[in-house]
Formats: structure tokens, sequence, C-alpha cells
């Protein structure tokens, strides 16, 4: 009897011990800096993903710390060449929504992550847009080897997408 019970206690033990390895294997691949390589948007009608040329261009990093915070900015196509040093009181009414509307697509936000099997919870903390704060996004991930693969929840321009994030060297 004693002997049994000291089989299933090591069962038990032998298998919470697996899982929590495969959650750090999973955060340590998932931890460090990652650049964003291209995006594609789902085909409805044919099923297969394409890469999507309205995001030629853009630029983004990604960042997991490893201890449930990252941080993301994506920028479109010209972003960093933006003459930013207008001055407002020069700019007229559409000089200024222009130039709202373009800090806008900065796309930036700081948040606390959770893992749960192949998804990923970034719960922001803060974010360009104020109406962001405190929200949650879900996104399907996968590893494979240097590359990080986002599946957003939620459609961008009506389209379910795919980011392609490489993992920068450490």
């Amino acid at each position: 009897m004693h002997l049994l019970k000291l089989i299933l206690a090591l069962i038990i033990l032998c298998t919470l011990s697996s899982c929590t390895k495969k959650d750090k294997t999973v955060e340590s691949n998932l931890s460090g800096t990652w650049r964003l390589d291209k995006t594609e948007s789902l085909d409805n009608n044919t099923g297969k993903w394409y890469y999507d040329s309205a995001f030629y261009g853009w630029t983004g990093y990604i960042i997991y710390d490893g201890h449930g915070y990252m941080g993301v900015e994506i920028t479109p196509k010209g972003y960093k060449d933006f003459n930013a040093n207008k001055n407002l009181d020069s700019l007229s009414c559409d000089g200024i929504k222009e130039l709202v509307k373009f800090y806008k697509t900065n796309w930036v936000y700081f948040a606390e992550y959770k893992i749960t099997g192949s998804t990923i919870e970034h719960k922001r903390i803060s974010a360009t847009e104020p109406k962001d704060w405190g929200t949650t996004l879900i996104r399907d991930f996968e590893i494979k080897s240097d590359t990080l693969i986002l599946f957003p929840r939620e459609t961008m321009g009506g389209k379910k997408s795919r980011l392609w994030w490489v993992k920068m060297l450490q």
C-alpha cells in the first residue's frame, strides 16, 4: 500500500515537473527582442496566407522580458522620415488633422503577458491610444527556430492577419 502511494506520488510529481519544464522552454524561447519581418493576410476564398503589400515597409519591434512584461512598436513606411518639427501654430486645420492622423499610425503599447498553451494574452498597461489602456489582446502564436508568428484574434483592415517576427541576437 505504501509502495503504491509512493509510485502514485512520483507519477504526479513527474507530470507536474514536465509541465513546468515545458512552460519554461516556451518562456525562454519567447524571451528577447524580435524584429517585424512581414505581415500576411488570409484570403478567405482560398484559405491561403499571402504577403500583404498594404504593410510593405512597416517596421516594428516586440520585446518579451521573460518576467511577464512586454512592449511593442509598429510603424508604417516613412514614419521615421516624417517631419515632426512643424510649428503647430503655422499649420492649418487640415495640416493638424494630417499630423494627428499620421501619429496615430504609430502603434505602441506596454503590457503584462500570460502564456496559456499556444495563446498569449497582452493586458495593456499603457498605449498610444488612451482608450486601449487596461484592455487585453489575445494572440495565438508559434515559435519556429528564430521566428515568432503571432496571430491576432482581431482583424486588421477587415482581414485576419499573422505577423512574422525574427529574433534579434542577444
